[in-house]
């Protein structure tokens, strides 16, 4: 605001609170007068009995209040304009655009990251020694689960596996096969050194090598939908679509046989959850994962989703699972189409007709550490969710 709309507040506040001896007289024997000339008469008044002009502090307080009221009605005919957004804005662009207010706010985030390193440092070391009054009066931390080695790995369940990986994606796309090879063996060709020096065995008919064909075929299929704009959204959703379908025949030959043709959504269900334990069972039996763990769930919750109350979420978590870092590198990288063969397969499983099935997948350390540096994914987590059933 401009010094005139500073000063005209401050002038009204200041005659506000002006001692009430400067406008009346105290004098004890002229307080009943003065009381009935403030409810009779202006106090320009000249009745005799009321003045005193031979009393100087009597002459000053006119003067003022004169000039007070004078003031007040000429500072009231200027407009009253905020200027307050306009100098916001300069500060604004002083702070945020000026190269002493980038290099502050660049100061300020350095700062933020330096303490939230030494914190990080800090509390390790405190769990590491048990360290300060609070943290010993916590509970034990969680006991580590306890993951064992997956089983050697079906070498001929897995080749078939990126057959079938490859046939959906020439079916999916309309790309050829031809062209198919060609991308997967230039990618193999510049990462394969890099997986060698990271001392991954690449031994034929392994896990490793399993994974790192997963990666080689699932990032050659994302390199040809870039060069060709194929519309990524509709042909990752046929693509999965397909590919749960298929993997169902590769691990479950039998598994349509298992499933009735029953209108009873509680019961359909409940014979699909049957299928995903099954699915499970095989993918530990030929070394795909380590082990598998589905949360329970209650009769109420199937029973609500079945009205359309509420949706249905159950968790299934895979550890160990061999693909699990070609599926986080693949997706470090941006591309949002990895290898998690067990996802669509699930996916499948539980589709029910006019139902819509939603996967999340999370990577999880499965034993506590306070340290993020100690950080390392052995579990496959598996968030899903069937919409009420319409």
């Amino acid at each position: 605001c401009t010094r005139r709309q500073c000063a005209l507040p401050f002038l009204f506040i200041s005659l506000c609170v002006l001692p009430i001896d400067s406008l009346i007289s105290v004098n004890p024997l002229k307080l009943k007068r003065s009381t009935k000339i403030c409810g009779a008469k202006p106090l320009s008044s000249t009745d005799a009995s009321d003045q005193d002009d031979d009393n100087p502090r009597n002459a000053i307080r006119r003067q003022v209040l004169q000039s007070s009221i004078t003031s007040l009605i000429s500072l009231s005919q200027f407009p009253q304009v905020s200027h307050a957004g306009e100098v916001g804005a300069r500060i604004t662009k002083a702070v945020t655009t000026s190269d002493l207010g980038i290099a502050v706010r660049e100061s300020v985030v350095r700062g933020a990251q330096t303490m939230d390193k030494l914190d990080s440092k800090w509390e390790a070391f405190s769990d590491k020694f048990g360290l300060g009054a609070a943290r010993k009066q916590q509970p034990d931390k969680p006991a580590p689960k306890v993951i064992p080695d997956p089983l050697p790995l079906d070498a001929a369940l897995a080749k078939r596996i990126l057959e079938t990986s490859d046939q959906t994606f020439v079916t999916v796309s309309g790309i050829s096969r031809d062209a198919l090879t060609k991308q997967v063996d230039t990618v193999a060709t510049k990462v394969r050194p890099s997986f060698e020096r990271s001392g991954a065995s690449l031994e034929p008919g392994s896990a490793e090598a399993f994974n790192f064909d997963s990666y080689t075929h699932y990032k050659a299929y994302s390199d040809l939908i870039m060069k060709t704009n194929i519309p990524f959204n509709s042909f990752k959703r046929d693509f999965e679509s397909k590919m749960g379908q298929e993997l169902l025949l590769t691990f479950l030959p039998q598994y349509k046989s298992t499933l009735e043709d029953n209108k009873n959504l509680q019961a359909a269900l409940m014979q699909r959850l049957s299928v995903v334990n099954q699915l499970c069972a095989v993918l530990c039996e030929k070394g795909f994962v380590a082990a598998t763990e589905i949360s329970p769930v209650d009769d109420e919750r199937i029973d609500d989703w079945s009205q359309d109350l509420s949706d249905l979420t159950l968790n299934v978590a895979l550890d160990g699972d061999i693909t699990m870092n070609a599926q986080i590198l693949l997706q470090e990288q941006g591309f949002r189409l990895y290898p998690n063969y067990a996802k669509y397969a699930i996916a499948r499983v539980l589709k029910l007709p006019q139902q819509t099935v939603t996967i999340d997948d999370y990577y999880m350390d499965t034993d506590y550490n306070s340290d993020p540096d100690q950080f390392q994914v052995k579990e496959v987590m598996l968030n899903i969710v069937l919409d009420s059933a319409t």
